[in-house]
């Protein structure tokens, strides 16, 4: 099945032309993005839009995920012969228009197909035989709960220094409380409230308040990073994605949150699975803050933003962060339970490897 994105927006509100007259250029592509969307998820074997599409980033996020994408040109003068005699709405500024859109058909393009000879569909078909062309050369790539499973570690761990510190509480509430306890403090230090050297004393505090148990604030902190020094824990498949990356071309570098201490430890199961990796602690800043992407990309040397991806789990850390640093992000939410401005959602590693 074939959509036309131009003819889909004709049979529901009539001339392209005369309705951008009637109503200006961004309320059409406003309908032309829900009509993108609508195609998408169709069951469209190819998807027909106009040239004006480009100018969405969320159009081409979208297409993306699910389809390759062919940009298919011809010389201007070429261009303007084919529709001079046309209602198009913009074709008196079409050398400005080209022009203007040049770089983001070359960013979105996964193919290239001049139609200016009549062979154009033989050399599609001999294109698009080929392999598709990697859309990106750098993945970050967060790693608690995105490729290292942190909930396991940390039940594991908080579990193991609770019963040291003599809690009597069921292993169910000491996790939970501790749950919610760490996920309010860290969005505190993401968010510039409080200071690293604070985190650990006010989630443990705020433990000791939540379960009404009385220990040593410090000792069961020290206790609870010790044992998770030593986790090795990964998500399911994370070895063999990042290998399937890498072995793409796609350089991988894990960026976290995480305590420098325990982070060089229970990295070390991702040795020779990335090509390096980024701790906030050392760098001095955490994400979102766009100061610790600003410090990777420096370190990095030339980096192609437009050619980088931020991929994590959280969305006010990872996604956030990427798209204050000017580059696409996609979300790791394997339940489908999160919301965000992400350019691309996923729920499992396969399906990031297609859109690579």
């Amino acid at each position: 099945m074939v959509l036309d994105t131009d003819d889909m927006f004709t049979s529901r509100y009539g001339d392209i032309g005369r309705y951008m007259r009637d109503n200006g250029e961004a309320a059409f592509r406003n309908i032309e993005h829900e009509l993108v969307l609508h195609a998408v998820n169709s069951d469209a074997d190819i998807i027909s839009c106009g040239g004006g599409v480009v100018l969405d980033k969320r159009n081409m996020s979208a297409l993306r995920s699910r389809y390759d994408i062919v940009g298919l040109t011809a010389p201007t003068f070429i261009l303007k012969s084919r529709i001079i005699d046309s209602g198009r709405p913009l074709k008196d500024d079409l050398e400005r228009i080209v022009e203007e859109r040049a770089e983001l058909y070359k960013r979105y393009s996964d193919y290239t197909i001049s139609t200016s000879c009549g062979h154009s569909g033989q050399h599609l078909s001999d294109v698009l035989c080929r392999p598709r062309p990697r859309r990106y050369d750098i993945m970050l790539c967060d790693a608690d709960d995105t490729v290292l499973d942190f909930q396991k570690a940390m039940r594991t761990s908080i579990i193991h220094a609770a019963r040291d510190a003599g809690i009597r509480a069921d292993d169910e509430k000491i996790v939970n409380e501790f749950g919610e306890a760490s996920h309010i403090v860290w969005r505190k230090l993401e968010d510039g409230q409080i200071e690293r050297g604070e985190l650990d004393k006010l989630r443990f505090t705020m433990l000791k308040e939540r379960l009404q148990e009385d220990f040593d604030v410090l000792d069961m902190s020290k206790c609870f990073l010790e044992n998770l020094k030593k986790t090795r824990y990964l998500i399911d498949g994370a070895t063999e994605f990042l290998t399937a990356v890498r072995n793409r071309g796609i350089k991988v570098y894990i960026v976290t949150n995480g305590l420098a201490s325990v982070a060089h430890e229970r990295l070390k199961v991702l040795n020779g699975y990335a090509d390096g990796w980024f701790i906030s602690e050392e760098i001095g800043y955490n994400k979102p803050d766009s100061r610790l992407f600003d410090f990777v990309f420096k370190t990095l040397g030339k980096v192609d933003k437009a050619r980088t991806l931020m991929f994590g789990d959280s969305v006010n850390s990872d996604i956030v962060g990427g798209i204050n640093s000017g580059i696409d992000t996609c979300l790791f939410d394997p339940n489908a339970r999160k919301s965000s401005s992400a350019d691309y959602t996923v729920r499992t590693f396969g399906e990031l490897l297609k859109i690579l």
